[in-house]
């Protein structure tokens, strides 16, 4: 009798792991397929590729900041110094602590200096820190001191050569994607806020160059501005109607096709200031947003801070007039950011540069960047909506492994094959790099789908 019941218990035990163990399988979208099967179409060319890979920067922009440290009598080798260090202060930035932050860090200064003092107890109020070394070295470690870039006349040549490529590489790669996959917008008006050098300028002139007409940049340093007005007056094509500020508009009737905040919002004193700052971008904008921090983890908080912010804002129920916005770009979704609510490292990107050739850059160098693209419409109905690419690609013998970021919001790692997935959709997926969409979709797998209901009704008539 013993003997009978054993096998029974078993078998319904692992019939029942298989009713929920078919995986969704990873499939190349019908339409890609069907032009790579007709030779219409090269697998590193499919639509979810992110190009151009290394944008090249404008020779007439490399020629006039070459004349302008000439004319300033700037050494080449000291103003290159300079650059790296200021690039490397950047990097390493932090935005500013804030007042509710701040009791926490001070209490862990306190419990560090208590923590082999067996005597009276010290406390953080009573600390001299302008005298006591050991106390202040850990309010440095724990509270990071924060300040605003004096963008004097020196600091904005030295910014002007130790991020103008880096920056316009990667505004041009964010301007190309949203032109090849929004093929009917035909921008007529751009606000640049932190519009330093120009580089946003000049990215989106060569782009949209036949229906841009107005550049309204606004930029609190005086010599930053004196700047951007010299170098555009070399560009290629020619940049006409820009328009200057310091300040930030009073009027906000006026809305921009384009607005874009790049490398800004560190330069702002608090989340306070950050966040009335995105109320008037968005407020500005009339269709796309775009915000670019550095990709470290400090800039990916701040671009997740702004995407939040904005989605929370426009899809308020308390809002009089309903609002539209979906995440155009990296995101598939307007979901969580799921790198940061289940991971430690930032969700950035990569591009790749020239650096300036008069200042002995030859080969390529990586640039990372964490952004987002908003947009101020419903998310159409049509869109593919396909997987982000959110790590460098793997490929291996006979398999490539693609980290990405689904239109579920979640995370998700897949393992192509040509056995498992087909060729094409192997092929497409090895000749992606990071920051590529693949157009596919996940379905379940129609014989293992029909497999499990079997052994599933099988059970389920058993047990009845």
């Amino acid at each position: 009798m013993v003997m009978s019941i054993i096998p029974k218990v078993h078998c319904t035990k692992f019939t029942a792991l298989r009713c929920f163990s078919v995986k969704p399988k990873a499939v190349l979208d019908d339409k890609i397929s069907t032009l790579i099967s007709n030779d219409e179409m090269k697998y590193r060319h499919h639509p979810g590729v992110v190009i151009p890979r290394t944008p090249e920067f404008p020779k007439w922009a490399q020629k006039e900041i070459h004349n302008i440290l000439k004319e300033k009598q700037i050494a080449l080798k000291e103003i290159n110094a300079s650059a790296k260090k200021l690039v490397e202060h950047l990097n390493k930035r932090h935005p500013p602590v804030e007042q509710h932050e701040l009791a926490e860090k001070l209490q862990k200064v306190e419990d560090r200096l208590n923590m082999n003092n067996h005597s009276e107890k010290i406390s953080v109020e009573d600390i001299d820190f302008h005298k006591d070394r050991k106390s202040r070295l850990l309010l440095k470690q724990n509270v990071y001191n924060w300040q605003p870039i004096n963008f004097d006349k020196l600091t904005c040549l030295t910014y002007m050569v130790g991020r103008s490529v880096q920056n316009y590489a990667v505004i041009r790669k964010i301007f190309n994607e949203i032109k090849l996959r929004d093929k009917d917008f035909r921008p007529q008006t751009l606000f640049d806020f932190g519009s330093g050098v120009g580089t946003v300028m000049w990215a989106a002139s060569e782009i949209w160059s036949k229906t841009l007409k107005e550049y309204f940049c606004v930029d609190t340093s005086e010599f930053m501005i004196e700047l951007s007005e010299r170098l555009i007056k070399a560009a290629e094509p020619k940049i006409k109607d820009a328009f200057y500020r310091q300040y930030f508009p009073i009027s906000m009737s006026r809305t921009y096709d384009i607005v874009v905040s790049a490398y800004s919002l560190f330069e702002l004193p608090g989340m306070e200031s950050r966040i009335e700052m995105l109320l008037k971008l968005w407020m500005k904008t009339e269709k796309y947003l775009i915000i670019v921090e550095e990709g470290t983890n400090a800039g990916f908080k701040l671009i997740n801070e702004s995407r939040d912010f904005i989605l929370k804002y426009a899809n308020s129920k308390h809002r009089r007039e309903p609002q539209f916005v979906h995440v155009f770009s990296p995101c598939p979704h307007d979901w969580k950011c799921p790198r940061f609510t289940t991971d430690d490292t930032p969700c950035n990107f990569n591009v790749l540069y020239h650096p300036l050739q008069f200042l002995g850059g030859q080969q390529h160098k990586p640039e990372r960047y964490s952004y987002v693209v908003l947009k101020k419409s419903k998310r159409p109905e049509d869109d593919e909506q396909w997987p982000r690419i959110v790590r460098a690609v793997l490929r291996r013998s006979n398999h490539t492994i693609c980290r990405m970021c689904t239109s579920s919001g979640k995370l998700k790692e897949e393992i192509f094959t040509k056995y498992k997935n087909g060729k094409h959709m192997y092929r497409c997926a090895r000749e992606s790099e990071w920051g590529d969409r693949l157009p596919l979709h996940f379905e379940q797998p129609q014989e293992s789908l029909e497999e499990a209901e079997t052994v599933c009704d099988t059970i389920t008539n058993k047990n009845t």
